[in-house]
């Protein structure tokens, strides 16, 4: 009994550690694969790469240069000077940063990161930044889920990019209903003074990196920008997985 209990337990782990299946299709992967997604939604994974929109990061299909064209920000005003994204937020990539936020497999935020840095050390204002601060939850929500995932993806991205990673500052002041639940409008009244940097001299005078996972409308992008400058922050970029 206690060597069947065993063995199940360590079937868990190695299936966290090394998941067999497609996240995305269910299509059986190797152990080895970065990303729990098999060859084929590989394949069709849609990689933002430079072909995104340099002032909110969504992929676009023009111009890159003439924001005026990008659907997604035109009308919007936004509190950070530039973003970047690693891919649209749908299948097959999307599924991943599921499994990461919804299913608690913490392990894909080290490819999400990897993937992540390649894209950052194309940008010309990367060499600028001087701290990394991912977008926090709510402490209910934190101790509900057992950790935030824009953390895990910061740290692994600063180790990456040898920047240094401030999770302490900006923090969530109120428990703020779901975003995928509203309109653009209600987002953004959602989220006033949803945020407050605790220390504001550590972001003083700092070129700061915003991180999160998931980037809709912007809105809480631009709610942490806002009390970030409010702090004393120079300059802010935003990056995010998925856009």
């Amino acid at each position: 009994m206690i060597l069947r209990t065993v063995k199940k337990a360590l079937g868990v782990v190695l299936d966290l550690a090394y998941p067999s299946a497609c996240a995305a299709c269910g299509a059986p992967i190797s152990g080895s694969a970065a990303l729990p997604l098999c060859g084929e939604c590989m394949v069709k994974a849609e990689f933002a790469g430079d072909l995104m929109c340099p002032r909110c990061g969504a992929g676009i299909r023009r111009d890159p240069e003439d924001v005026t064209k990008c659907p997604k920000c035109y009308d919007l005003q936004l509190n950070f000077r530039r973003a970047v994204s690693l891919a649209p937020y749908e299948r097959p990539l999307g599924e991943v940063v599921k499994a990461l936020k919804f299913r608690g497999q913490r392990h894909l935020a080290r490819p999400l990161a990897e993937h992540l840095a390649e894209v950052l050390r194309r940008q010309d204002f990367t060499r600028e930044i001087d701290v990394i601060v991912p977008v926090p939850i709510h402490w209910r929500r934190k101790f509900s889920r057992g950790f935030n995932q824009s953390e895990l993806i910061a740290r692994r991205l600063g180790a990456l990019l040898s920047v240094p990673v401030d999770c302490r500052s900006l923090r969530r002041t109120r428990n703020t209903k779901p975003q995928t639940k509203l309109s653009g409008a209600e987002r953004l009244q959602n989220l006033k003074g949803a945020f407050k940097v605790r220390r504001p001299q550590n972001v003083k005078g700092m070129h700061v990196l915003l991180l999160d996972d998931v980037m809709t409308t912007g809105g809480t992008m631009t709610e942490c920008a806002r009390e970030l400058r409010r702090a004393g922050a120079t300059r802010i970029y935003a990056a995010v997985v998925a856009r």
